[in-house]
Protein backbone atom coordinates (compact mmCIF):
# COMPACT_ATOMS: atom_id res chain seq x y z
CA UNK A 1 0.00 0.00 0.00
CA UNK A 2 2.82 2.34 0.76
CA UNK A 3 4.42 1.64 -2.63
CA UNK A 4 1.15 2.45 -4.40
CA UNK A 5 0.77 5.68 -2.46
CA UNK A 6 4.32 6.72 -3.28
CA UNK A 7 3.84 6.35 -7.08
CA UNK A 8 4.62 9.66 -8.79
CA UNK A 9 1.74 11.76 -10.05
CA UNK A 10 2.99 11.69 -13.65
CA UNK A 11 2.44 7.93 -13.73
CA UNK A 12 -1.25 8.36 -13.03
CA UNK A 13 -1.43 11.18 -15.54
CA UNK A 14 0.06 8.95 -18.23
CA UNK A 15 -2.43 6.22 -17.47
CA UNK A 16 -5.31 8.66 -17.79
CA UNK A 17 -3.98 10.37 -20.95
CA UNK A 18 -2.41 7.49 -22.82
CA UNK A 19 -3.86 8.78 -26.10
CA UNK A 20 -1.69 11.90 -25.85
CA UNK A 21 1.42 9.74 -25.44
CA UNK A 22 0.34 7.65 -28.42
CA UNK A 23 -0.20 10.76 -30.53
CA UNK A 24 3.18 12.16 -29.54
CA UNK A 25 4.85 8.88 -30.38
CA UNK A 26 3.25 8.93 -33.84
CA UNK A 27 4.52 12.48 -34.42
CA UNK A 28 8.05 11.46 -33.46
CA UNK A 29 7.85 8.55 -35.90
CA UNK A 30 6.62 10.91 -38.60
CA UNK A 31 9.59 13.27 -38.21
CA UNK A 32 11.99 10.34 -38.07
CA UNK A 33 10.53 8.79 -41.22
CA UNK A 34 10.73 12.12 -43.09
CA UNK A 35 14.37 12.46 -42.11
CA UNK A 36 15.27 8.90 -43.12
CA UNK A 37 13.34 9.19 -46.40
CA UNK A 38 15.19 12.31 -47.41
CA UNK A 39 18.57 10.85 -46.49
CA UNK A 40 17.83 7.61 -48.37
CA UNK A 41 16.81 9.41 -51.57
CA UNK A 42 19.83 11.72 -51.49
CA UNK A 43 22.20 8.82 -50.87
CA UNK A 44 20.70 6.70 -53.64
CA UNK A 45 21.06 9.62 -56.05
CA UNK A 46 24.73 10.04 -55.13
CA UNK A 47 25.46 6.34 -55.49
CA UNK A 48 23.70 6.07 -58.84
CA UNK A 49 26.07 8.53 -60.53
CA UNK A 50 23.75 8.85 -63.49
CA UNK A 51 23.14 11.80 -65.72
CA UNK A 52 21.13 14.78 -64.66
CA UNK A 53 18.20 14.20 -67.01
CA UNK A 54 17.72 10.56 -66.07
CA UNK A 55 14.23 10.10 -64.61
CA UNK A 56 15.61 8.21 -61.58
CA UNK A 57 17.50 11.30 -60.45
CA UNK A 58 14.36 13.43 -60.50
CA UNK A 59 12.16 10.76 -58.94
CA UNK A 60 12.61 12.39 -55.53
CA UNK A 61 10.93 15.58 -56.80
CA UNK A 62 7.82 13.55 -57.65
CA UNK A 63 7.92 11.39 -54.51
CA UNK A 64 8.99 13.48 -51.54
CA UNK A 65 6.40 16.25 -51.50
CA UNK A 66 3.28 14.08 -52.17
CA UNK A 67 4.52 11.44 -49.72
CA UNK A 68 5.24 14.00 -47.01
CA UNK A 69 1.82 15.57 -47.49
CA UNK A 70 0.20 12.13 -47.33
CA UNK A 71 2.05 11.24 -44.12
CA UNK A 72 0.95 14.49 -42.50
CA UNK A 73 -2.65 13.83 -43.52
CA UNK A 74 -2.54 10.27 -42.16
CA UNK A 75 -0.93 11.41 -38.92
CA UNK A 76 -3.39 14.27 -38.52
CA UNK A 77 -6.37 12.00 -39.17
CA UNK A 78 -5.06 9.46 -36.66
CA UNK A 79 -4.55 12.10 -33.95
CA UNK A 80 -7.94 13.60 -34.74
CA UNK A 81 -9.53 10.16 -34.44
CA UNK A 82 -7.85 9.55 -31.05
CA UNK A 83 -9.08 12.93 -29.82
CA UNK A 84 -12.62 12.18 -31.02
CA UNK A 85 -12.61 8.86 -29.17
CA UNK A 86 -11.37 10.53 -25.99
CA UNK A 87 -14.10 13.17 -26.21
CA UNK A 88 -16.77 10.54 -27.05
CA UNK A 89 -17.32 12.05 -30.52
CA UNK A 90 -16.33 9.04 -32.64
CA UNK A 91 -19.86 8.53 -33.96
CA UNK A 92 -20.34 12.19 -34.77
CA UNK A 93 -16.98 12.47 -36.54
CA UNK A 94 -17.27 9.27 -38.56
CA UNK A 95 -16.41 11.12 -41.77
CA UNK A 96 -12.72 11.17 -40.79
CA UNK A 97 -11.96 7.71 -42.23
CA UNK A 98 -13.58 8.35 -45.67
CA UNK A 99 -11.76 11.68 -45.94
CA UNK A 100 -8.50 9.97 -45.07
CA UNK A 101 -9.07 7.38 -47.80
CA UNK A 102 -9.89 10.14 -50.29
CA UNK A 103 -6.64 11.87 -49.33
CA UNK A 104 -4.73 8.64 -50.03
CA UNK A 105 -6.26 8.41 -53.51
CA UNK A 106 -5.61 12.11 -54.15
CA UNK A 107 -1.94 12.00 -53.21
CA UNK A 108 -1.37 8.78 -55.12
CA UNK A 109 -2.91 10.43 -58.20
CA UNK A 110 -0.76 13.50 -57.61
CA UNK A 111 2.37 11.36 -57.41
CA UNK A 112 1.58 9.49 -60.65
CA UNK A 113 0.97 12.72 -62.59
CA UNK A 114 4.16 14.32 -61.24
CA UNK A 115 6.13 11.18 -62.06
CA UNK A 116 4.70 11.19 -65.59
CA UNK A 117 5.88 14.78 -66.07
CA UNK A 118 9.41 13.93 -64.86
CA UNK A 119 9.54 10.88 -67.13
CA UNK A 120 8.29 12.94 -70.11
CA UNK A 121 10.96 15.62 -69.55
CA UNK A 122 13.67 12.97 -69.27
CA UNK A 123 12.62 11.37 -72.57
CA UNK A 124 12.52 14.79 -74.26
CA UNK A 125 16.03 15.57 -72.97
CA UNK A 126 17.20 12.20 -74.28
CA UNK A 127 15.89 13.10 -77.73
CA UNK A 128 17.71 16.47 -77.62
CA UNK A 129 20.96 14.66 -76.82
CA UNK A 130 20.48 12.60 -79.99
CA UNK A 131 19.39 9.33 -78.36
CA UNK A 132 15.60 9.23 -78.85
CA UNK A 133 13.93 6.33 -77.06
CA UNK A 134 10.36 7.34 -77.92
CA UNK A 135 8.81 9.12 -80.83
CA UNK A 136 7.72 12.59 -79.54
CA UNK A 137 4.18 12.23 -80.87
CA UNK A 138 3.80 8.78 -79.28
CA UNK A 139 5.21 10.12 -76.04
CA UNK A 140 2.74 13.01 -76.09
CA UNK A 141 -0.34 10.87 -76.68
CA UNK A 142 0.77 8.24 -74.15
CA UNK A 143 1.26 10.98 -71.56
CA UNK A 144 -2.18 12.48 -72.15
CA UNK A 145 -3.93 9.11 -72.15
CA UNK A 146 -2.07 8.19 -68.95
CA UNK A 147 -3.25 11.40 -67.26
CA UNK A 148 -6.86 10.86 -68.36
CA UNK A 149 -6.80 7.24 -67.21
CA UNK A 150 -5.34 8.10 -63.80
CA UNK A 151 -7.90 10.87 -63.23
CA UNK A 152 -10.79 8.66 -64.36
CA UNK A 153 -9.80 5.75 -62.13
CA UNK A 154 -9.23 8.10 -59.17
CA UNK A 155 -12.71 9.59 -59.66
CA UNK A 156 -14.32 6.13 -59.70
CA UNK A 157 -12.42 5.07 -56.57
CA UNK A 158 -13.42 8.25 -54.71
CA UNK A 159 -17.07 7.77 -55.65
CA UNK A 160 -16.83 4.19 -54.40
CA UNK A 161 -15.32 5.35 -51.10
CA UNK A 162 -18.34 7.55 -50.49
CA UNK A 163 -20.62 4.56 -51.05
CA UNK A 164 -21.94 5.51 -54.45
CA UNK A 165 -22.88 2.65 -56.77
CA UNK A 166 -20.87 3.20 -59.93
CA UNK A 167 -22.91 0.90 -62.22
CA UNK A 168 -26.10 3.02 -62.41
CA UNK A 169 -23.94 6.12 -62.50
CA UNK A 170 -22.13 4.80 -65.57
CA UNK A 171 -25.46 3.82 -67.15
CA UNK A 172 -26.93 7.24 -66.51
CA UNK A 173 -23.66 8.74 -67.69
CA UNK A 174 -24.04 6.91 -70.99
CA UNK A 175 -27.50 8.42 -71.53
CA UNK A 176 -26.29 11.82 -70.43
CA UNK A 177 -23.24 11.53 -72.66
CA UNK A 178 -25.49 10.81 -75.66
CA UNK A 179 -27.59 13.91 -74.95
CA UNK A 180 -24.51 16.00 -74.28
CA UNK A 181 -22.84 14.66 -77.43
CA UNK A 182 -25.82 15.67 -79.55
CA UNK A 183 -25.70 19.18 -78.08
CA UNK A 184 -21.95 19.57 -78.49
CA UNK A 185 -21.10 17.78 -81.71
CA UNK A 186 -18.36 20.22 -82.62
CA UNK A 187 -16.57 19.83 -79.30
CA UNK A 188 -16.59 16.05 -79.61
CA UNK A 189 -15.58 16.23 -83.29
CA UNK A 190 -12.60 18.38 -82.36
CA UNK A 191 -11.65 16.06 -79.50
CA UNK A 192 -11.69 12.96 -81.69
CA UNK A 193 -10.01 14.97 -84.44
CA UNK A 194 -7.13 15.57 -82.04
CA UNK A 195 -7.06 11.88 -81.18
CA UNK A 196 -6.86 11.00 -84.87
CA UNK A 197 -4.03 13.48 -85.37
CA UNK A 198 -2.04 11.67 -82.71
CA UNK A 199 -2.92 8.29 -84.21
CA UNK A 200 -2.34 9.03 -87.91
CA UNK A 201 0.41 11.69 -87.47
CA UNK A 202 -0.05 13.69 -90.68
CA UNK A 203 2.27 16.26 -89.12
CA UNK A 204 4.24 16.94 -85.96
CA UNK A 205 5.39 20.06 -84.15
CA UNK A 206 7.61 22.38 -86.26
CA UNK A 207 6.33 20.94 -89.57
CA UNK A 208 5.45 23.38 -92.36
CA UNK A 209 1.89 22.63 -93.48
CA UNK A 210 -0.70 24.13 -95.80
CA UNK A 211 -4.49 23.85 -95.89
CA UNK A 212 -5.31 25.11 -99.41
CA UNK A 213 -9.07 25.36 -98.85
CA UNK A 214 -8.56 27.65 -95.85
CA UNK A 215 -5.63 29.55 -97.38
CA UNK A 216 -3.49 28.67 -94.35
CA UNK A 217 0.22 27.98 -94.46
CA UNK A 218 2.59 27.97 -91.52
CA UNK A 219 4.57 26.03 -88.95
CA UNK A 220 2.87 23.79 -86.40
CA UNK A 221 3.54 24.99 -82.86
CA UNK A 222 1.28 22.80 -80.74
CA UNK A 223 -1.15 19.93 -81.27
CA UNK A 224 -3.82 20.01 -78.58
CA UNK A 225 -6.84 17.86 -77.83
CA UNK A 226 -9.27 20.53 -79.11
CA UNK A 227 -7.27 22.70 -81.51
CA UNK A 228 -3.89 23.01 -83.21
CA UNK A 229 -1.77 26.15 -83.16
CA UNK A 230 -0.09 27.12 -86.45
CA UNK A 231 2.25 30.10 -86.80
CA UNK A 232 1.89 31.49 -90.33
CA UNK A 233 4.68 32.98 -92.44
CA UNK A 234 3.84 36.45 -91.10
CA UNK A 235 4.33 35.12 -87.57
CA UNK A 236 0.64 35.35 -86.69
CA UNK A 237 -0.79 32.49 -84.57
CA UNK A 238 -3.70 30.61 -86.14
CA UNK A 239 -5.87 28.39 -83.93
CA UNK A 240 -7.39 25.61 -86.02
CA UNK A 241 -10.10 23.27 -84.62
CA UNK A 242 -8.93 19.69 -85.03
CA UNK A 243 -12.10 18.69 -86.87
CA UNK A 244 -10.86 20.74 -89.85
CA UNK A 245 -8.08 18.23 -90.52
CA UNK A 246 -10.65 15.44 -90.94
CA UNK A 247 -12.43 17.18 -93.81
CA UNK A 248 -9.79 19.27 -95.60
CA UNK A 249 -6.80 18.39 -97.77
CA UNK A 250 -3.52 18.94 -95.95
CA UNK A 251 -0.06 19.50 -97.48
CA UNK A 252 3.01 18.80 -95.36
CA UNK A 253 6.04 20.51 -96.89
CA UNK A 254 8.36 19.20 -94.18
CA UNK A 255 7.97 15.63 -95.44
CA UNK A 256 8.72 16.17 -99.11
CA UNK A 257 11.57 14.06 -100.47
CA UNK A 258 12.55 16.47 -103.29
CA UNK A 259 11.87 19.94 -104.56
CA UNK A 260 11.07 20.44 -108.23
CA UNK A 261 12.70 22.98 -110.51
CA UNK A 262 10.21 23.67 -113.26
CA UNK A 263 10.96 26.58 -115.56
CA UNK A 264 10.44 27.67 -119.16
CA UNK A 265 13.30 29.33 -121.06
CA UNK A 266 12.51 31.28 -124.26
CA UNK A 267 14.97 31.95 -127.11
CA UNK A 268 14.46 33.90 -130.34
CA UNK A 269 13.20 32.23 -133.51
CA UNK A 270 16.34 33.54 -135.19
CA UNK A 271 18.38 31.18 -132.94
CA UNK A 272 16.37 28.07 -133.87
CA UNK A 273 19.44 26.46 -135.43
CA UNK A 274 21.22 26.66 -132.07
CA UNK A 275 18.30 25.25 -130.02
CA UNK A 276 19.42 21.60 -130.22
CA UNK A 277 22.91 22.41 -128.93
CA UNK A 278 21.52 24.60 -126.14
CA UNK A 279 19.12 21.87 -125.02
CA UNK A 280 21.89 19.23 -124.93
CA UNK A 281 24.21 21.46 -122.91
CA UNK A 282 21.45 22.34 -120.40
CA UNK A 283 20.67 18.63 -120.02
CA UNK A 284 24.34 17.85 -119.39
CA UNK A 285 24.47 20.68 -116.83
CA UNK A 286 21.56 19.26 -114.81
CA UNK A 287 22.72 15.65 -115.08
CA UNK A 288 26.20 16.52 -113.79
CA UNK A 289 25.07 18.80 -110.97
CA UNK A 290 25.62 17.13 -107.54
CA UNK A 291 22.46 18.65 -106.02
CA UNK A 292 20.17 17.25 -108.72
CA UNK A 293 18.82 13.73 -108.17
CA UNK A 294 19.87 11.73 -111.21
CA UNK A 295 17.47 8.93 -110.28
CA UNK A 296 14.52 11.24 -110.87
CA UNK A 297 13.40 12.37 -114.37
CA UNK A 298 15.47 15.20 -115.83
CA UNK A 299 13.36 16.62 -118.62
CA UNK A 300 14.95 19.23 -120.90
CA UNK A 301 12.98 19.50 -124.14
CA UNK A 302 11.63 21.96 -126.65
CA UNK A 303 8.11 22.49 -125.37
CA UNK A 304 6.43 24.45 -128.12
CA UNK A 305 6.60 27.21 -130.68
CA UNK A 306 5.37 30.20 -128.76
CA UNK A 307 3.88 33.29 -130.36
CA UNK A 308 7.17 35.17 -130.08
CA UNK A 309 9.83 32.55 -129.18
CA UNK A 310 10.92 28.95 -128.93
CA UNK A 311 10.03 27.61 -125.48
CA UNK A 312 12.44 25.18 -123.79
CA UNK A 313 11.04 23.34 -120.77
CA UNK A 314 13.26 22.49 -117.77
CA UNK A 315 12.14 20.05 -115.09
CA UNK A 316 14.36 18.38 -112.49
CA UNK A 317 14.39 17.50 -108.78
CA UNK A 318 16.81 18.70 -106.14
CA UNK A 319 18.07 16.49 -103.34
CA UNK A 320 17.80 19.29 -100.81
CA UNK A 321 14.33 19.96 -99.40
CA UNK A 322 15.13 23.09 -97.37
CA UNK A 323 13.66 26.09 -99.14
CA UNK A 324 16.76 28.29 -98.76
CA UNK A 325 19.04 25.61 -100.16
CA UNK A 326 16.61 24.90 -102.98
CA UNK A 327 16.48 28.56 -104.02
CA UNK A 328 20.29 28.83 -104.03
CA UNK A 329 20.58 25.72 -106.22
CA UNK A 330 17.88 26.98 -108.57
CA UNK A 331 19.49 30.42 -108.81
CA UNK A 332 22.90 28.95 -109.64
CA UNK A 333 21.49 26.65 -112.32
CA UNK A 334 19.39 29.34 -114.01
CA UNK A 335 22.37 31.67 -114.20
CA UNK A 336 24.39 28.87 -115.79
CA UNK A 337 21.55 28.23 -118.27
CA UNK A 338 21.69 31.89 -119.26
CA UNK A 339 25.45 31.60 -119.73
CA UNK A 340 25.00 28.53 -121.97
CA UNK A 341 22.60 30.49 -124.19
CA UNK A 342 25.02 33.38 -124.49
CA UNK A 343 27.99 31.09 -125.18
CA UNK A 344 26.01 29.51 -128.01
CA UNK A 345 25.64 32.95 -129.62
CA UNK A 346 21.91 33.04 -128.97
CA UNK A 347 19.73 35.43 -126.99
CA UNK A 348 16.76 34.99 -124.74
CA UNK A 349 13.51 36.22 -126.24
CA UNK A 350 11.62 39.16 -124.83
CA UNK A 351 7.88 39.53 -125.27
CA UNK A 352 7.48 42.64 -127.47
CA UNK A 353 4.18 43.48 -125.81
CA UNK A 354 5.97 43.89 -122.48
CA UNK A 355 8.66 46.18 -123.90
Amino acid sequence: MENQETLPNWHYWLLEHAWIVEAGFILVLLFLFNFLLKRALVRSKQKAQIKENDWRVHLDSSVIFPLKALLWVLTGSFIFYLTAQELKLADTLGFIVPLRNVAIVFFLTWFLIRWKKVFHNAMAASRIRGRPTFDPVSLEIIGKLFTLSVLFVALLVILGLFGLNIVPLVTFGGIGAAALGFASREVIANFFGGLMLYATRPFTANDLIEIPAKNIIGYVEEIGWYLTVVRDLKKKPIYIPNAVFSSEILLNFSRITHRCIEETVRIRYGDADKASKIIDEIRCLFEAHPDIDSHQPIQIYLLSFGPFSLEIGIKAYTLSTRYDDFMEIKQTLLLQVHQIIENAGAEMAINPIRQ
